[in-house]
């Protein structure tokens, strides 16, 4: 069989899930290993497919040195760590959970972790639990005095899928929904309101992220969009870093133009490494309980894992086979 002749690089490893592998290694020769940007490019040109998940970056240099490569799969519906332009320029075709609605909407991962940030910040959680570490019960509890969500105003940016179970969360705890989504008319119930970018700003008590990077949303938060904001607005981000300018977040978190921060995302995440230092929006947040940042875990639930490796596994197969 032709296709038992493929070289295969796994980059994901052992984290692939274990129905997902026994998918693809029917395909061909795999190799299951956890590899570096660096060690990416010294091996890639022996390879027709690779699975990769947000890292390593498949760059222009990656696919010029990638002489062989016929596929790159991804088990995600956002393409950021990919130059899909020049790959499928060169004919590498990129297999991805893009476009796969029906499937995404069962995934509720990200959805779920950026109710659960937002209850977080408003509760001061993280802090909560170290003063309890510390062997402190009532000492500091009324340092710990947070917000209600019931009665308060979430802003959704982006009511997609993700967006829309937010939207179902945020009704739940019995809070007003409000949502900014140029190419969505209506919420997931009747009482969520559509209205413009600004008025969002103004109204919201929570705004949190479920748009695409794109030109028009990269650094959407900026300077002027944080001074629209109620001081006691929070903003939770579990989309991407860079929809938010985090040197105006920054200032605007030091002016106390916005009362906190919770995100799953950096704007520079692609480029740290397993460490890093110096990073200076996780430098404020080392002194200040109104900044919560997690490592890109949304979707990084079991559930989560296991459906989009083996969904993804799948396709691969059928379009290799196909051919």
């Amino acid at each position: 069989m032709e296709n038992k002749k493929l070289k295969i690089l796994n980059t994901m490893g052992d984290n692939f899930a274990d129905k997902a592998k026994n998918i693809i290694e029917e395909l061909g020769d795999v190799d299951h290993k956890l590899v570096g940007q660096d060690d990416f490019l010294e091996i890639i040109d022996a390879y027709d497919v690779v699975i990769v998940g947000l890292v390593p970056v498949v760059n222009k240099e990656i696919l010029d040195k990638a002489k062989k490569l016929k596929y790159i799969a991804i088990p995600a519906n956002t393409l950021e760590n990919i130059d899909v332009d020049y790959a499928e320029s060169k004919g590498v075709e990129v297999v991805s959970l893009w476009g796969e609605t029906e499937f995404l909407n069962t995934i509720t991962g990200t959805a779920e972790l950026a109710c659960g940030l937002m209850i977080d910040i408003v509760r001061f959680n993280p802090w909560a639990f170290d003063s309890v570490k510390n062997n402190e019960w009532s000492k500091n509890r009324e340092k710990f005095r947070g917000r209600n969500l019931y009665g308060k105003t979430l802003g959704i940016v982006g009511m997609g899928r993700l967006g829309t179970w937010m939207a179902r969360y945020g009704k739940a705890f019995g809070m007003n929904v409000v949502f900014y989504s140029p190419n969505t008319e209506k919420g997931p119930t009747a009482d969520c309101r559509k209205v413009s970018f600004e008025e969002l700003l103004k109204e919201s008590d929570i705004i949190s992220l479920h748009a695409h990077l794109n030109k028009e949303t990269e650094h959407m938060f900026d300077a002027d969009a944080f001074s629209k904001m109620k001081k006691e607005a929070y903003l939770v981000n579990t989309a991407r870093g860079k929809i938010v300018d985090e040197s105006a977040l920054l200032d605007a978190l030091e002016k106390k133009e916005i009362a906190g921060y919770a995100a799953d995302v950096l704007a520079d995440e692609f480029e740290l490494g397993p460490t890093f230092g110096d990073y200076p929006l996780v430098e404020y947040s080392k002194s200040h309980m109104n900044v919560i940042i997690v490592p890109h875990t949304g979707g990084m639930t079991h559930e989560s894992r296991e459906n989009t490796d083996i969904f993804v596994a799948e396709k691969l197969r059928k379009i290799i086979s196909s051919k």
